[in-house]
């Protein structure tokens, strides 16, 4: 995937979490453990979302990149956030599949998804 790619699902991915009330605290967000895509914030909750961006199935659906290993490195960058931030919030996972196909953008967001 190219990056140009990948920042417009990022944006579309924001664009989504503002429509529905959350505010974007990072986007990018890189430690010594890794790298979130977006850190997101609706009342007490804080999100970590990673994005997944396609523009065709041949590498199967964006969401099934997300692996066991690509997960725990996640939370290991949220551990870290959440320490570095000093916060004492409830937290969750999210993960956003884009689609692109065609030039028509969608995309479904799994809310609370590992």
């Amino acid at each position: 995937m190219n990056r140009a790619l990948g920042k417009k699902g990022e944006e579309l991915a924001m664009a989504a979490a503002r429509a529905e009330g959350y505010t974007v605290r990072e986007s990018n967000y890189r430690c010594p453990f890794g790298e979130i895509d977006l850190v997101l914030q609706k009342g007490s909750t804080v999100v970590f979302a990673e994005v997944k961006t396609r523009k065709d199935d041949s590498f199967g659906e964006p969401w099934e990149a997300v692996t066991e290993i690509k997960q725990e490195r996640i939370r290991r960058v949220a551990a870290w956030y959440v320490q570095q931030h000093n916060l004492h919030l409830t937290y969750r996972f999210d993960v956003f599949a884009v689609y692109s196909w065609g030039g028509n953008w969608k995309y479904r967001w799994y809310k609370d998804a590992f």
